[in-house]
């Protein structure tokens, strides 16, 4: 194994399922754990789903571009994270559950393994920790229904810690850039 993020994908592919909670410090890292996870299932003949804002996807499809040939970056589905998230204009768990299923599940009728990585991003709403909240945990509920490994990423800086503790209890693993851990907090 290269890294411990190969080494975790690996685990997690012979349980069929997972639900990481990346809590990011440093940009770089986050670019190069995102390339990692991407290749790596690809790699293993699997699907990936891809959830990310522009800024990120063009740093991520100039590294992937040198990486993947025609028919791996087939098996690549990107989603805007924007799109995405504020579908109904606001962070709304139902909508966004809604617009994930929609996405995913012509995916899921192929009976083909699928991950999923998603940076998570909100602006300054009320209510926002309890929304994203739901959201964790009926997607928890979800990627374990339907065998699916799946990492949330959610930038450290813009995060607080009320969140962190929420989503360490809505999540089985938390990783940082550098490292994972299981998390004996997963309550769903």
């Amino acid at each position: 194994m290269e890294n411990f993020l190969e080494e975790l994908i690996y685990d997690l592919q012979k349980k069929k399922q997972g639900h990481i909670f990346y809590y990011f410090n440093d940009k770089e890292s986050y670019i190069q754990n995102a390339f990692t996870f991407i290749v790596s299932v690809i790699n293993s003949g699997s699907h990936i789903m891809l959830v990310e804002n522009d800024r990120n996807l063009l740093l991520l499809q100039e590294q992937l571009n040198k990486q993947l040939n025609e028919d791996q970056w087939k098996r690549l589905h990107i989603l805007n994270n924007f799109d995405f998230y504020y579908s109904n204009r606001d962070f709304h768990a139902e909508t966004i559950l809604s617009y994930f299923k929609k996405n995913i599940e012509p995916l899921l009728d192929t009976n083909v393994p699928i991950c999923t990585w998603g940076l998570v991003e909100w602006s300054d709403e009320k209510n926002i920790t309890a929304n994203i909240e739901k959201y964790e945990q009926e997607f928890d509920q979800f990627v374990r229904e339907k065998g699916i490994i799946s990492v949330c990423a959610y930038d450290a800086k813009r995060t607080p810690e009320k969140m962190k503790e929420i989503l360490m209890r809505c999540h089985e693993i938390m990783m940082t850039d550098d490292q994972y851990v299981y998390l004996e907090s997963h309550s769903i």
